[in-house]
């Protein structure tokens, strides 16, 4: 459930999808059909009252909380606003935390030691029993061991001075393995960006230093102010997500993007074909530059004119005006041994030459589309297999 509420209100392409995945072992067979311990039928029914009134109070106190209203007038939204101070959010971790490690010590010490006694109720001889229970134990001593690793990014990345709570000996033996990364917070990007508008890089090109600056396009990331948006996930468009990462810091710190403006200059086929517009269609511009700006949603007044879906300002440059022949583009160019890509003889099969030839008529296909279809395909051709066997 937090993994999908994650893609209803992000875009982390398929980073939620991996970690959806990665749960489904945790899930006990019960929860796919399979067969496993009987309950009876008022243990089911109380259970099933049990998860549903846990649903109703989360979406209870979610509603309350961030005080949602639904607006039907003039169109349908939903209205949101944090209804705690950030006092009452911090003492209300310094009382939950605390239980929430309690409550893991006493269901994987209560797991352990009820594996250990399944072993001795089984219909094999003693010795098997006896070598099933010293294996429990031993996976039971490293579960644990796990578990007290974690509580230190646990209590780090939730309320750190309830860290305080734990034992030093723990503290200490996270401090000895940290290196080997055994365990660890989640979280992809915890800290938020973009607080005061989304920093975005805007690459211009021109053959005169004065007039005719025009803009690079590219093919998901913001930059046309009406483009709307597009659906990305699971598809990862690497280079707009590189610009994202560029936008964050400077172009000292990302030498790989002055290597794209040197592309870009010099009318790399390759890299032209990773942008959805080139304004130069004909030669590469003899000036290149890039400013940053931050980018806003329009409000909602300005929403019902289908005009623009953002509006930005302008913050600063983030790349003074290069051509390809200027000394200090040269010297980066060198200094990362940036050389002309040459062009090699085809040596494709006849499927790889005939998707190339597609390419060419076809043009950059849309990355959600494209990944959704092979997908799909790919689904397909399973069912159909699986109707063939059966």
């Amino acid at each position: 459930m937090l993994q999908i509420l994650i893609i209803l209100t992000g875009n982390y392409n398929f980073f939620n999808l991996l970690t959806i995945v990665l749960c489904i072992p945790l899930l006990d067979d019960q929860a796919f059909g399979k067969k496993g311990r009987k309950r009876t039928r008022s243990t089911g029914s109380l259970s099933n009252i049990f998860e549903i009134v846990t649903v109703c109070y989360i979406g209870y106190q979610t509603w309350k909380l961030f005080s949602l209203q639904v607006v039907t007038s003039p169109s349908f939204s939903i209205k949101s606003e944090i209804a705690f101070s950030s006092k009452e959010f911090d003492h209300w971790l310094e009382q939950i935390v605390p239980w929430t490690i309690v409550i893991g010590c006493v269901s994987l010490g209560y797991e352990v030691l009820l594996s250990v006694l399944r072993c001795f109720i089984t219909d094999s001889s003693i010795v098997w029993k006896v070598w099933s229970a010293v294996l429990c134990l031993v996976f039971g001593v490293l579960a644990v061991a796990m578990f007290c690793l974690s509580l230190v990014p646990f209590t780090t990345g939730i309320h750190r001075p309830s860290q305080k709570l734990l034992p030093t000996d723990i503290t200490r033996m996270h401090e000895k393995t940290k290196e080997f990364h055994l365990a660890n917070s989640y979280g992809l990007f915890r800290r938020m960006t973009g607080v005061g508008g989304r920093p975005e890089v805007i690459v211009e090109g021109s053959n005169s230093m004065q007039t005719g600056w025009k803009e690079y396009e590219f093919l998901y990331k913001p930059g046309n102010l009406s483009k709307k948006l597009p659906i990305v996930a699971p598809h990862q468009p690497r280079l707009d997500w590189q610009m994202w990462f560029a936008a964050l810091g400077n172009y000292q710190h990302n030498p790989w993007f002055v290597t794209m403006v040197y592309r870009l200059l010099t009318g790399q086929e390759e890299v032209l074909e990773l942008i959805a517009n080139n304004p130069f269609p004909d030669a590469p511009p003899k000036y290149i530059r890039a400013k940053l700006y931050h980018y806003h949603y329009t409000s909602s007044s300005q929403t019902r004119s289908p005009k623009n879906w953002w509006t930005r300002k302008e913050k600063s440059e983030y790349l003074p005006t290069l051509s390809k022949d200027t000394s200090s583009l040269l010297d980066i160019i060198k200094h990362y041994k940036v050389e002309p890509v040459k062009r090699k003889p085809s040596s494709l099969t006849f499927v790889g030459n005939s998707v190339k030839w597609l390419r060419e008529k076809i043009g950059q296909p849309e990355g959600f589309i494209f990944t959704m279809s092979t997908f799909t395909a790919a689904l397909v051709i399973n069912f159909l297999s699986w109707i063939q066997i059966f």
